[in-house]
């Protein structure tokens, strides 16, 4: 049996005295608290460092008494001192041994006075805030010491324990206990220097730990170890790291091979680097060739990054914290590779950085491929929008986001408001045609507004997201089309005052003829009848033109027919032109349907038909104005707008949609004409195009829109007479003119209707009073004493099921909150009868 067991790799501070009290051995740890060295400490007496058992100016001869010292040890007020004659307190545990007695000591700096003895309570605090564990093992009686740090650790009451070696094996499973009772084994046999295992326990609160156990044979009896002494560290969190890094290690092989990256590992104890093969191939390096430590591995970096790969490397081991970084390095082919390096520091059972774990990744590819579709992006918009890039599987890869929009507006549904099903058919779309682009989309009923373009990348993979708010542009511009059709409106308003006189004179004439015919008992009035109908029929033909044209429009792209807006607004084209200028249509046998704002596009044509009036009176009254339509292969519409005027200089056909150029007189117009009819085709993806002289002579534009097949119109069948299937029903009528309620009732009751008609509120509410039951309600939208809306609700609240039918002389298109069917004024017989057969 050795005489003593070495006390170098125990982890604290250890001596040795025999049985007189001399010290003839210490550890490294104790010199280092104590200041001492090793001429200053061996073969002097312990009372050098414990004045508390005799004075230090004493000789001392006799035994050392191990009796009365661990009476004051177990007082808990310990102290040593140290070369300067300063007192640390200290915790004390004492074994014997062959040659004498071995010291165990732990120290806490820091706390202690100077030159103040510490009372009770400060050693205690100084005692509880030791941050080690430790225990004692007595192998003949079985018997184990806890600290009480240590049973706090295991989840017992702080307190230390004496009592059975059994106490915590119910912490670990069976192959636990079985690999622990194993590294002991060896250690007492002699195979191992000490005992050093990492396991994880449950302790009594149910929450996994990992400990780290380290212990030493103290002390021999009969040629058998006695005791063993350790210590025990909660090593949790560094464990949880190492064992995640354990996992990640099982696929860097795989990740390597498939993403390009690779694996590093600098240990700090040896100053030696390690490389994966995937680290030596992303540098193109055979491992075979070359020497890899720390400063070759730096100086494979650009010179400029080199310092700052340095002080990463420096700080992760001072502030014990990994990094992340992108850099350069120069590929043996002497091209310039950019790579991300990822690292993690290791930490050891002490607490400190042991190593640093990292992972680089070459990204050359993937950032060219971003400054690509930024690039892209760019050109598909030349103003700075936010721009996001989205892959396949919905990740955000990049985005570039305008300078007032950060926060929460980075994330893309946050931006724009719309849902995910908006968002899918987009990207089904872009995917499928490469490219869709719409402007002025809302998906909050035009609260905002916004141009959208997704462009798919095959070759990437990622959908390029450009998105412009442009909800004050937008609203700036409805405001602009009510005043350019104000302004309009004000130009037609002497012709359209004069036909609608013109339509009054007739029907005011034809009834003159009526009246003095009945007079003259002439009853052949037929003729004189249909004038009136005639009349009153054009009449309604130029108000429903102009209300249509007045109405608040909303530059909203909407699919239409153009052909037939054209149609339909010819009056206004030949409204807003001389007499002596003849306006010829050519626009049979197109049929076609086109995406743009509606209002907009017979704008462009008021606008361009207005300019031909001014070029043909610049060669005299007389002239012509042609507009054509034809389709293209390309499934394009070209309308044509020529006319026989002065036509365009070749030197001026450069300038004509310059804002403010105009070659007109100063009461003709301010230049801004063509200027917004190039910027609304721009806007919406349209294209206008013009020669200074056409076949008419004068200039020739033309619109180009891009256009779908327009579905065939089913040929019109013989006409039927309509029968209003209404026959024993009751309605009530509400209409304030006498005359049209009376008109409605007769007609009604001459197809076997009842009626009743009421031309007031107080006139319907005795209706409503009465016990006549009514099965349809047909009522005026405006009232002198009440609106239509309320008449419905007052009719609905006592017949619930009623049917309800409206008549209006105006009322918005656009209305989707009136839920009623609505018949326009003035109406005749068929037209009632028509939509009343709905």
């Amino acid at each position: 049996m050795p005489n003593c067991i070495s006390i170098d790799n125990i982890p604290f501070a250890v001596f040795r005295i025999d049985f007189k009290g001399i010290i003839f051995d210490c550890n490294e740890h104790f010199y280092s608290i104590s200041g001492y060295d090793s001429e200053q400490l061996l073969g002097k007496s312990v009372t050098l460092i414990f004045p508390q058992i005799i004075p230090s100016t004493e000789l001392y001869t006799g035994p050392f008494d191990i009796t009365a010292f661990n009476a004051i040890a177990n007082s808990n007020s310990m102290l040593i001192l140290d070369d300067l004659a300063q007192k640390i307190p200290c915790s004390i545990r004492v074994s014997e041994e062959k040659s004498g007695f071995i010291f165990f000591v732990k120290t806490c700096l820091g706390i202690e006075k100077d030159n103040v003895e510490p009372t009770t309570k400060d050693v205690k605090q100084v005692l509880s805030s030791i941050d080690q564990s430790f225990w004692e093992w007595d192998l003949d009686k079985n018997v184990v010491y806890y600290s009480s740090h240590m049973m706090a650790m295991l989840g017992y009451e702080e307190a230390a324990y004496i009592g059975s070696a059994m106490l915590g094996r119910e912490l670990v499973t069976k192959d636990v206990l079985k690999n622990i009772y194993a590294v002991f084994d060896e250690h007492l046999l002699g195979n191992t220097p000490c005992v050093n295992i990492t396991f994880p326990i449950k302790n009594k609160h149910y929450k996994t730990k990992w400990l780290c156990v380290v212990g030493k044979i103290l002390s021999y009896k009969k040629n058998k170890p006695h005791k063993i002494f350790g210590s025990v560290k909660d090593i949790t969190e560094n464990q949880q790291l190492v064992e995640s890094l354990k996992e990640k290690n099982n696929y860097l092989v795989l990740a390597e091979n498939l993403n390009n990256t690779g694996h590093w590992r600098y240990d700090i104890a040896t100053d030696s680097l390690f490389w994966s093969k995937g680290v030596y191939k992303i540098h193109g390096l055979d491992p075979k060739l070359f020497t890899v430590n720390v400063d070759n591995a730096i100086n494979l970096y650009i010179s400029e990054q080199q310092h700052l790969i340095r002080e990463k490397m420096s700080n992760a081991i001072l502030l014990k914290q990994g990094f992340h970084l992108k850099s350069v390095i120069k590929h043996v082919s002497g091209a310039s590779l950019k790579i991300e390096v990822l690292a993690e520091v290791e930490i050891d059972a002490e607490g400190e950085v042991s190593g640093i774990f990292g992972v680089c990744r070459d990204i050359t590819k993937s950032e060219d491929t971003i400054e690509k579709l930024k690039l892209l992006a760019l050109v598909n918009n030349t103003i700075k929008v936010p721009i996001f890039f989205i892959d396949e599987d919905d990740n955000i890869v990049y985005q570039d986001l305008s300078p007032q929009d950060s926060g929460e507006n980075s994330i893309l549904f946050n931006y724009i408001n719309f849902n995910f099903t908006d968002y899918l058919e987009y990207k089904t779309r872009a995917k499928a045609e490469g490219q869709c682009k719409q402007t002025n989309i809302s998906f909050d009923k035009y609260c905002s507004v916004f141009d959208l373009s997704v462009t798919y990348e095959r070759d990437e993979g990622i959908y390029i997201w450009i998105v412009e708010n442009i909800s004050d542009r937008f609203h700036k511009d409805q405001q602009q089309v009510i005043s350019n059709r104000l302004t309009l409106l004000g130009n037609t308003f002497g012709t359209v005052s004069h036909d609608i006189n013109n339509v009054l004179g007739v029907a005011l004439g034809a009834t003159e003829m009526l009246e003095l015919k009945f007079n003259q008992g002439e009853r052949d009035i037929q003729s004189y009848i249909q004038r009136v109908k005639n009349a009153i029929d054009k009449g309604k033909s130029v108000t429903e033109r102009l209300l249509a044209f007045t109405r608040q429009p909303t530059v909203k792209v909407i699919a239409f027919d153009p052909i037939k807006e054209i149609e339909d607004n010819q009056y206004l084209f030949k409204q807003l032109l001389l007499p002596t200028i003849e306006l010829v249509l050519d626009i049979k046998n197109v049929n076609c349907i086109i995406r743009f704002p509606k209002g907009e596009f017979i704008n462009i044509l008021l606008n361009l038909v207005l300019n031909s009036q001014d070029a043909v009176q610049g060669t005299g009254l007389t002239g012509c104005i042609n507009i054509s339509a034809n389709l293209t292969v390309n499934n394009l519409l070209e309308i044509h707008v020529q006319d026989s005027g002065i036509g365009i200089e070749a030197e001026n056909i450069s300038k004509i949609f310059d804002p403010f150029y105009s070659n007109k007189v100063v009461t003709k117009g301010n230049g801004l004409g063509l200027a917004n009819v190039y910027t609304t085709m721009y806007q919406y993806q349209g294209l206008i195009q013009v020669e200074g002289k056409g076949a008419l002579g004068g200039a020739h534009f033309t619109l180009v829109f891009k256009c779908e097949a327009s579905p065939k119109l089913k040929e019109p069948g013989p006409s039927h007479q309509k029968t209003l299937y209404m026959k024993d029903k009751r309605v009530l009528i509400l209409d304030d003119e006498v005359t049209i309620a009376e008109f409605i009732s007769i007609y009604l009751q001459s197809q076997n209707v009842l009626t009743t008609y009421v031309t007031t509120k107080e006139e319907l509410m005795s209706a409503l009073a009465s016990d006549e039951v009514f099965d349809v309600f047909i009522t005026d939208m405006i009232l002198p004493d009440m609106s239509g809306r309320e008449g419905v609700s007052l009719v609905k609240a006592k017949f619930p099921s009623i049917n309800i039918y409206s008549i209006s002389g105006y009322i918005e298109e656009e209305d989707k909150e009136w839920p009623y069917p609505v018949l326009r004024k003035p109406f005749n017989a068929k037209e009632l009868c028509d939509f009343l057969t709905l």
